[in-house]
């Protein structure tokens, strides 16, 4: 692929990226209204269960404390994982709010993920074809975010690369600071961080004796609060798609092939006299 249509396919894939990146958003925020909605709904619940519960007697009420008791879990963990994170009895149904919300979530996050690893690539092979060095090849900067422990580092040293190098940066200062790359990766790292202790906590609950009974708002806020950093995560690397996609449009055709190959210094040598 010739750079021209390198940087074509790289315009269309950071469309794609952004357009992804705003419908993860609007989805997201239906989910977190929608979650809001079904924790009161919850408290109501508690509180239709704690006032037949004083009831002196069950006449009249027992056939309805009985099914309330039998769909309640006081474990907050219960209330993610048996959907009642998303309000009302009907919360299943193919055309409730909640689930539409939460497939369109999932299917828009995963275009999203699927574009943003090709423009990875496509960005990254843009920069090696006009003879520009990186520390990291296309492939390994794609496949850094996806391989465990090496995700936590690389995908932010290449994309910083890869924003200094797309801006004409010399070599020397590939690696300087980004604040846009800084505050992508900070804030998808310490989303993913609290996602992934909810996970824990979650399993634990569910897989063993150890019930953590948290309230139910405080463990919404908290979810809330790591949803919020990955969707922000999400629209600034569209950002990042759009000024680096811009950068490599106006630079790299610009760039003269053999002045850097002139420039790349000489592999050192050694010569062996003999006596």
């Amino acid at each position: 692929m010739n750079l021209e249509n390198g940087l074509r396919a790289l315009r269309t894939s950071s469309l794609v990226v952004r357009i992804s990146a705003i419908v993860v958003l609007l989805a997201g925020v239906a989910q977190l209204v929608l979650g809001g909605i079904a924790v009161k709904q919850e408290y109501e619940r508690i509180a239709e269960i704690e006032e037949l519960s004083r009831q002196n007697t069950y006449y009249g009420y027992q056939l309805q404390q009985r099914a309330i008791d039998q769909q309640y879990n006081r474990s907050s963990s219960a209330f993610f994982i048996q959907g009642r994170f998303m309000p009302s009895e009907d919360s299943m149904k193919p055309d409730a709010p909640g689930l539409i919300s939460l497939i369109v979530l999932l299917l828009s996050g995963l275009v999203f993920v699927g574009a943003a690893l090709f423009w990875v690539f496509r960005a990254n092979s843009n920069l090696a074809q006009v003879g520009i060095k990186s520390k990291y090849s296309p492939a390994l900067a794609t496949a850094a975010y996806l391989i465990p422990v090496a995700n936590l580092s690389l995908p932010f040293e290449s994309m910083r690369e890869l924003h200094n190098r797309s801006h004409g940066e010399e070599e020397d200062f590939a690696h300087s600071p980004v604040e846009d790359v800084t505050a992508w990766w900070t804030a998808m790292m310490v989303g993913m961080l609290i996602f992934s202790a909810m996970i824990v906590k979650f399993a634990l609950d569910v897989g063993t004796n150890l019930v953590i009974m948290t309230p139910i708002w405080m463990e919404f806020t908290i979810i809330a609060f790591a949803l919020v950093l990955l969707l922000g995560s999400a629209w600034l690397f569209g950002r990042l798609t759009r000024s680096i996609t811009a950068a490599q449009a106006e630079y790299l055709p610009q760039v003269d092939t053999s002045a850097l190959a002139d420039a790349a210094p000489a592999r050192p040598t050694v010569t062996i006299i003999g006596t």
